[in-house]
């Protein structure tokens, strides 16, 4: 069970890390999506660097990326971004609890193949519903983004349309890559 919720954590963080190498974006988003990818790939093969340095990274991340979307700031103008940006900014968060549950947190219990994940009684219950609304707002939001993406709304330019399509992409390898995280915790809080 854990090598297959590796697995799909790294298709997950690499789908994400290709939808923000192939679009128009920031420094900051290209580096937060390298870090996001090679936290997941240290965490799959390696176990080279401390979890608990891959949640400060990640921590550190996701609240840059939220600052981002301050009024003062230019993505903030941008309603149609604006859900995209918080979900992007939100996951690093999580993911970063995540590695910090992994990291030796006290409530952590070691299961499936070694690995620690929280229990429920521990503030697992709290990690899992995080996961959980986390999911459903990517996938709201990815379902949001391929409705838009449609032709029939109105005269959106190929590139929008396009824009749009890669955004839905990120949003859902992202879902992925996070519900990959939850599952053997969740999994194992329940057995």
């Amino acid at each position: 069970m854990s090598e297959l919720a590796h697995g799909a954590m790294l298709v997950g963080a690499l789908g994400a890390a290709a939808c923000v190498a192939t679009g128009r974006r920031t420094a900051l988003d290209v580096a937060a999506s390298a870090a996001m990818l090679a936290a997941m790939t240290d965490m799959a093969f390696t176990r080279l660097v401390p979890p608990l340095a891959w949640t400060g990274v990640l921590a550190g991340l996701g609240i840059a990326l939220g600052a981002r979307l301050r009024p003062a700031r230019g993505i903030a103008r941008s309603a149609g971004r604006r859900p995209h940006a918080l979900h992007r900014a939100l996951a690093f968060i999580v993911g970063a609890w995540s590695f910090a549950a992994v990291g030796g947190a006290p409530s952590a219990v070691p299961h499936l193949g070694g690995h620690l994940h929280a229990d429920a009684a521990g503030g697992g219950l709290a990690f899992a519903a995080a996961m959980v609304a986390m999911t459903a707002f990517g996938g709201w939001l990815a379902a949001d983004e391929l409705r838009r993406w449609t032709p029939e709304r109105g005269s959106r330019t190929r590139a929008g349309m396009r824009g749009s399509a890669r955004h839905a992409a990120e949003a859902a390898s992202t879902t992925v890559m996070l519900a990959a995280m939850a599952v053997p915790g969740v999994l194992a809080a329940l057995a």
